[in-house]
C-alpha cells in the first residue's frame, strides 16, 4: 500500500504586523465613502475589532506608498521554499505542484506555472485550483489521491490568501461602497502556507511520522445563495460597449460577504462537515486531540464552541482560537497554524490533528486529518 505523509510545512506573513489602530494608516481611508458607510466605519467598525479578538494582522502592502508588495506567486514562494527546506528537498524535486488561491496574478499562464519558474522547476507537473477557504482540503485532496496511486512521488501544495488587493481604498469605487464591504476590511488579512508531500511503502500496520490519514471535500451549496461573492468577470462582461468601465461604476468588483448567512450557517456546517470527515475516515472524534479551523472571528468562535464541544464530545481546549496575532487568513489559516503547531512543538508524535474549513461563497466543506 502506498501511503502519504507530510515531511514538510511552511508559512508566510507579509511585512510587518498591523494593529488594529493603524489598518485605514495601511489600507487607505475611505473618504469617499457614503455618508451611512463612513458613519458605519466610525461608529461599528471599532466594535467588530473588539469582538473579532485579533490584537495585529498581515498585509501584502507597503505602508508608506500603500503599493502592493508581493503577487499570488511571489507569496506562495515564500511559504513553498520554506516547506521545501524544511523537508530537505530541493525544488527539482518536485513531482506535482498545486496552487490555490481565490486571486490571481493574470488570466494566462496560471500563477501556478509562475510559481514554478519562480522556484527554478525546470519542469513537473502542476495545477490550480480557484478556491476560498476550502482551497487547500481540495489541494490536498488531489495532492494525496496522485501520491496514493503511484503517478507522483512527490508534492507540493500551497494555498494563497490575498484579502489586501480586494480591500485597499484604491481598489474601491468608493460611491458604490456597502457597510458589509467596509466590514470585510476589519476581519481579513493576508498569508501564505504550503506543505510538501511524500508517497512511502508500507503495510498500513506501523508508524509513519506525519502521516496523511485522510482527506474529504464537499459541496454543500447546491440550493443556497452564495455567502461571499466578487464580480468583475465573465458574468459581468457580457455587455456591449464599455463592460470594463460598467463594472467599475457599479461596484460589481467589490468583494461581499452576508454576514446573516455566515454567523447563522457558518458554525453549524463546519460541525456537520468535521463529522462526515471524521465519519467517512474511521476516526472516533474524542481521539483526536487538535481541531484547526479556519475561523474568522472570537466572537464566532466563541458563538459555536459549544456546538463543537456537544457534537463531539471533546474538552473545548481541543479547539483554539488561534488568529488573534496572524489576522483571520482564510484558507492559509490552517496551513500557517499547522507550521505554527509543528515548529513549536505543540503536535506531539502519534497525535491526530484535523484541519478543516467551511467556504462561504457557495458553501463548501474540506479538510483532511494527518497522525503526526
Amino acid at each position: 500500500m502506498i501511503r502519504v505523509r507530510i515531511t514538510g510545512t511552511g508559512s508566510f506573513l507579509p511585512n510587518d504586523p498591523v494593529p488594529n489602530d493603524r489598518l485605514e494608516e495601511v489600507l487607505g481611508p475611505l473618504n469617499d465613502a457614503p455618508p451611512r458607510v463612513r458613519k458605519f466605519i466610525d461608529m461599528v467598525g471599532p466594535q467588530i475589532l473588539a469582538r473579532g479578538g485579533i490584537d495585529s494582522r498581515h498585509f501584502a502592502i507597503d505602508p508608506k506608498t500603500h503599493r502592493l508588495t508581493h503577487t499570488v506567486a511571489t507569496m506562495a514562494e515564500e511559504s513553498a521554499r520554506r516547506a521545501i527546506t524544511d523537508a530537505g528537498k530541493t525544488p527539482a524535486e518536485v513531482d506535482l505542484l498545486v496552487l490555490s488561491s481565490p486571486n490571481y496574478d493574470q488570466m494566462t499562464p496560471p500563477t501556478s506555472t509562475i510559481l514554478q519558474e519562480l522556484l527554478g522547476i525546470e519542469s513537473c507537473a502542476e495545477m490550480e485550483i480557484h478556491s476560498n477557504c476550502t482551497g487547500v482540503g481540495k489541494s490536498v485532496q488531489v495532492a494525496y489521491d496522485a501520491l496514493r496511486t503511484g503517478r507522483y512521488q512527490t508534492a507540493l501544495v500551497s494555498y494563497v490568501q490575498f484579502s489586501s488587493v480586494n480591500l485597499r481604498s484604491c481598489y474601491f469605487n468608493q460611491k458604490q461602497m456597502t457597510k458589509t464591504q467596509a466590514a470585510l476590511r476589519y476581519i481579513l488579512a493576508d498569508a501564505s502556507g504550503s506543505v510538501f508531500l511524500e508517497a512511502i511503502e508500507g503495510d498500513g500496520r506501523e508508524y509513519v511520522p506525519h502521516e496523511v490519514m485522510g482527506t474529504f471535500v464537499e459541496s454543500i451549496g447546491g440550493k443556497r445563495q452564495p455567502g461571499m461573492t466578487a464580480g468583475g468577470s465573465v458574468a459581468d462582461l457580457t455587455e456591449d460597449g464599455d463592460p470594463i468601465t460598467s463594472i467599475y461604476g457599479r461596484g460589481k468588483h467589490h468583494l461581499s460577504q452576508d454576514f446573516t448567512a455566515v454567523n447563522r450557517d457558518a458554525g453549524p456546517l463546519l460541525c456537520d462537515g468535521v463529522e462526515r470527515m471524521l465519519s467517512s475516515l474511521d476516526v472516533d472524534p474524542k481521539t483526536v486531540p487538535h481541531y484547526v479551523y479556519s475561523i474568522p472571528t472570537k466572537q464566532l468562535y466563541e458563538e459555536n464552541i459549544d456546538r463543537f464541544v456537544e457534537r463531539l464530545g471533546i474538552a473545548p481546549e481541543r479547539i483554539k482560537f488561534r488568529a488573534q496575532r496572524t489576522g483571520y487568513c482564510g484558507g492559509a489559516s490552517l496551513l500557517l497554524h499547522l507550521d505554527e503547531m509543528a515548529r513549536s512543538g505543540e503536535l506531539q508524535p502519534g497525535q491526530l490533528v484535523v484541519l478543516h474549513s467551511v467556504e462561504s461563497s457557495k458553501w463548501m466543506s474540506a479538510g483532511f486529518v494527518v497522525r503526526w
